[in-house]
């Protein structure tokens, strides 16, 4: 449905940019749009907004955005297909943005059909589909982590005897972390997939082997054939679940050598998939003989607060600098200026626990930590419990740290979480 209390502007100047998302925190990307002249149209999604207890209605986007249409459920190719074409007969679409891994391909096999320059749709369905991902990448040469599509227990325990443990069990299509598991012995392995049914393994189960080394992400451009050095990122994780990622430093303390090496390592990868064009998020393990493996790669712009990380570290707008990649607009993007380093981490509940009755005063963290804490948010979910998190959509708090010195912003962001978790009177994950 289109929004009829949010104004339209059916004569604007510029181009016209439509972002299919979720995702309130692209708000700044709306903005840059705008900003730059053009005309805004969003594509909500209310299931998902509901699914993931965000509150569209309360962010700032409404300025930004020029007509707004609400779809029940979004990722139904039908209905925004549909939505699509009516947004595109009474104003042609210049350029789409997509920001959410579920939302990428459809857009993206819209795109193709209406002549629009974007992501190309076929790669991004092969870097959704791990299992495709890793075949393409080892044809290639890129890439050769050994990995497997199993039916179960047995499958699994046998790829295992053959790399050795531990191994990764995850979703063959999937993302947030959700279903992945570092298996530590058969009797783990046992009891993860006996409790598996289908759920988030419905696309197959994918069973590797374990990389070791240093978690990192690098943040790569690709517009009219040149790539663009975004970032490289530092990733942290959960002690107590591997697999659950529980935050980002951006830079990553990472020496230039090695920069350039999981930098080119990122280019082999988007261009092995043939991703065409758009900001993409590759997940690498630098291994302690400085060769980078893949983890996974994502077809779009990091996720979260990421993209406003990058902009405190002093990297500039990467929202604007998205939205001329996608309208395929000639762009130059030298070394990123970073003056700070730029700390997230998220925690959720690491057992599952009565949900409190109230959220804890908050002010105790600036008061501890001064301006150096940027942000810091704790939002509980419906309901009387919360759930142990081992996946991206449980967490609950946020916090955001930004220091001249990389250890120092790891280091409070860290205390905050603490400090967080003394107060609730129970563990949490970050």
């Amino acid at each position: 449905m289109t929004d009829p209390h949010h104004p339209t502007d059916r004569h604007g100047s510029g181009r016209h940019v439509v972002f299919v998302t979720w995702k309130a925190g692209n708000a700044p990307a709306f903005e840059a749009a705008k900003r730059l002249g053009h005309h805004v149209t969003l594509v909500r999604s209310l299931l998902m907004e509901q699914a993931q207890n965000i509150d569209f209605d309360a962010s700032p986007y409404a300025r930004f955005v020029d007509r707004v249409h609400v779809l029940k459920d979004a990722t139904d190719p039908d209905a925004l297909l549909a939505c699509v074409r009516a947004v595109h007969r009474e104003r042609p679409v210049d350029g789409f943005v997509a920001t959410v891994d579920a939302l990428v391909v459809p857009v993206a096999r819209i795109a193709e059909q209406l002549g629009v320059p974007f992501t190309d749709a076929d790669a991004a369905a092969a870097a959704k589909q791990k299992d495709r991902c890793r075949r393409t990448l080892a044809e290639a040469g890129v890439d050769r982590t050994r990995h497997a599509v199993v039916g179960g227990v047995a499958e699994a325990a046998a790829f295992a005897a053959d790399t050795g443990y531990p191994v990764v069990v995850k979703p063959a299509r999937g993302s947030g972390s959700e279903g992945a598991h570092v298996i530590a012995d058969e009797r783990h392995l046992a009891d993860v997939l006996g409790r598996a049914g289908q759920g988030v393994y419905a696309a197959g189960i994918l069973v590797e082997e374990y990389l070791t080394g240093r978690f990192l992400s690098a943040e790569i451009g690709l517009a009219r054939g040149r790539f663009l050095r975004l970032a490289v990122s530092e990733r942290s994780t959960w002690r107590r679940h591997e697999a659950l990622e529980t935050g980002t430093t951006i830079p990553a303390g990472i020496t230039a050598d090695e920069h350039d090496r999981v930098m080119e390592f990122a280019e082999a990868v988007v261009g092995a998939l043939g991703l065409r064009l758009g900001i993409f998020h590759v997940e690498i393990m630098l291994g302690a003989d400085g060769t980078p493996r893949l983890i996974e790669v994502n077809p779009r712009l990091m996720g979260s607060c990421l993209p406003n990380l990058f902009r405190l570290a002093g990297g500039g707008d990467i929202f604007e600098l998205l939205v001329r990649i996608h309208l395929d607009e000639p762009v130059e993007h030298g070394p990123s200026g970073f003056t700070h380093y730029a700390t997230v981490r998220w925690f959720g509940a690491a057992d599952t626990v009565p949900k409190p009755d109230r959220v804890p005063d908050l002010d105790w963290a600036a008061a501890e930590h001064g301006d150096s804490l940027h942000a810091l948010t704790v939002r509980f979910p419906d309901g009387d419990t919360l759930t142990p998190c081992r996946g991206n959509l449980g967490n609950f708090g946020e916090v955001q740290v930004v220091h001249a010195d990389r250890a120092t912003s790891i280091r409070i962001a860290e205390d905050v979480v603490r400090g967080m978790a003394d107060r609730l009177g129970f563990e949490v994950t970050g």
